[in-house]
């Protein structure tokens, strides 16, 4: 780790180069300036569930509060995910990390017939306004979307661009909490690691389906429209904890 003091070209503030580990006064969580947001743009995805679409990480400043798995499981924490994560969040992206404005004309240069994945790591901007830009960037594709905000209003004005944006729960029962404030929305949940794909329900009795690209071979989000648009019956789609916290993320269900 380098931990000079020079302040690198086209930095807005100064921040030491981290490339594996961050020190340990600083908090990618808090960051307070705007121009810190960073971006990972892949045009094509080596992950096997994601498949090889465009793929987009965000940095760790555009995680919300209200997500449980900060620090508690979040498998972009830990394993080879959090090498880029921690590159992109740090500002030592280097060439491939970009800015907000250059992933907008990254996304507009898309093909218009695509499918893409937003948020391998990282959420939404916190801006509303950013959000609604990258609504109409995206130009109507076909985009796979989670969030653990609760911002209900933007993301029906982000809909009626056709750009569909799944909310995400920390539990089946906070599924239904969400639906309950929310019923128009679309909303996705974390399941226990050993959670078999059959028929499940959440305490209220709503209908979940287990991610397909768990469990069945040959599915990707590529090859998958299940979050990509409105659910017929406003089915929630579960995704088991994977990653090396899996068993953290279990055990926390099991208590509630």
């Amino acid at each position: 780790m380098n931990l000079s003091t020079s302040r690198p070209a086209n930095r807005s503030i100064w921040l030491p180069d981290a490339i594996l580990f961050l020190p340990s006064w600083y908090d990618p969580y808090q960051q307070p300036f705007e121009d810190l947001m960073r971006f990972l743009f892949v045009r094509s995805s080596t992950n096997t569930k994601i498949g090889p679409m465009p793929a987009v990480m965000a940095s760790r400043d555009t995680c919300p509060s209200t997500c449980a798995l900060r620090g508690a499981g979040c498998y972009a924490e830990h394993g080879p995910s959090a090498i880029h994560w921690n590159r992109v969040s740090s500002g030592d992206g280097g060439k491939t990390a970009v800015t907000f404005e250059q992933l907008l004309h990254l996304i507009r240069a898309l093909p218009r017939k695509i499918r893409w994945r937003y948020g391998t790591a990282g959420d939404l901007p916190r801006e509303d306004h950013q959000v609604l830009a990258l609504a109409s960037a995206n130009q109507g594709r076909e985009a796979i979307i989670f969030t653990h905000g609760r911002r209900y209003d933007l993301y029906r004005q982000a809909r009626e661009q056709q750009f569909h944006i799944n909310v995400s729960a920390d539990s089946p029962a906070q599924a239904d909490a969400i639906l309950d404030a929310a019923p128009d929305m679309s909303v996705v949940t974390v399941l226990p690691h050993d959670t078999p794909h059959g028929k499940l329900r959440t305490p209220a009795g709503r209908e979940i389906a287990v991610c397909p690209a768990t469990f069945a071979k040959g599915v990707s989000c590529a090859t998958c429209n299940l979050c990509s648009r409105p659910r017929p019956r406003g089915v929630i789609v579960g995704f088991p904890a994977h990653g090396a916290r899996r068993k953290v993320i279990s055990r926390r269900l099991a208590e509630q």
